[in-house]
Formats: structure tokens, sequence, C-alpha cells
């Protein structure tokens, strides 16, 4: 008989866990700039903080005027009030190949049946006032 109040109060801790994984998970998307030119470069960074036991981050998609130059991944683990918490962040080189007004986003990840998304972030990619091969390198020289 002891055993059953034991087992009524475990539905009751799942419960508190998925409630509390809404408040313990934030999800964020960032561009370092939202105005440039066709062929310069974008960094797109996606963060999820917090318990992200379980969360499997997908695929992300970008709109087709967009190439992907380069991804990374950073991690950080760190201990909040005898807590672990976990800080997953992707970054993104996207170069647009067109000009226009576009939208990156909104992101979206589910564990369970609940799911976050981040804001979407608009991208205004203009055509370059000089083509690319007149465009200055950046390059120092001395003569």
């Amino acid at each position: 008989m002891r055993d059953v109040p034991r087992l009524g109060v475990l539905p009751l801790c799942f419960t508190l866990a998925a409630v509390a994984w809404a408040q313990d998970l934030t999800f964020s998307a960032k561009a370092d700039k939202t105005k440039i030119n066709v062929g310069d470069p974008i960094n797109l960074t996606i963060t999820l903080n917090g318990d992200i036991t379980g969360i499997t981050l997908p695929a992300f998609q970008f709109p087709e005027a967009f190439v992907v130059a380069a991804r990374s991944q950073a991690s950080e683990f760190s201990f909040r009030a005898g807590k672990m918490e976990r800080s997953v962040s992707l970054t993104y080189v996207l170069i647009p190949q067109q000009a226009g007004t576009f939208q990156l986003g909104p992101f979206q990840l589910a564990r369970g049946d609940k799911t976050v998304s981040t804001e979407p972030i608009a991208i205004t990619v203009e055509k370059p006032a000089l083509p690319p091969h007149l465009r200055p390198q950046g390059g120092r020289f001395t003569l």
C-alpha cells in the first residue's frame, strides 16, 4: 500500500517538468546586418539556451536567394542555482545572390507537443553600386 501514493506523485512531476520547459528555454535568431549588397555575407546566429534535453536541432531552411557559405556550432555549459544549463549557437554565413527584401525565419523547434519559435528577420538586399570586380578589396600595400 505504501507504493500507491508514490506512483500518484510521479505523473505530477512529469507535468511540472513540461510546464517548466517553456519557461526554462529561450530560442532566438539575430543577424549582424539587415541591409546588405548582393554578394556580401551576412552572419545569422540561432541560439538555444536552457534545458535543451531531448531537442534535436533541425536543418533550418533559408530563402532560395541565399547560399549557405559556412556553418559553425558552439556549445556552452553552466550551472545556475545547482541546475545545469546548456547553450547552443549555430552561426550561418549567408550570401545573397539577388536583390530584394527577404525574410529569415521564423525558425521553430519542437519537443513533444511544445513548440518555440523565433521572430522573423527582414533582410534588404540591394544591387552594389560597383560591380564586384571593381570594388576595393581592402588589402594594404606600400610603395
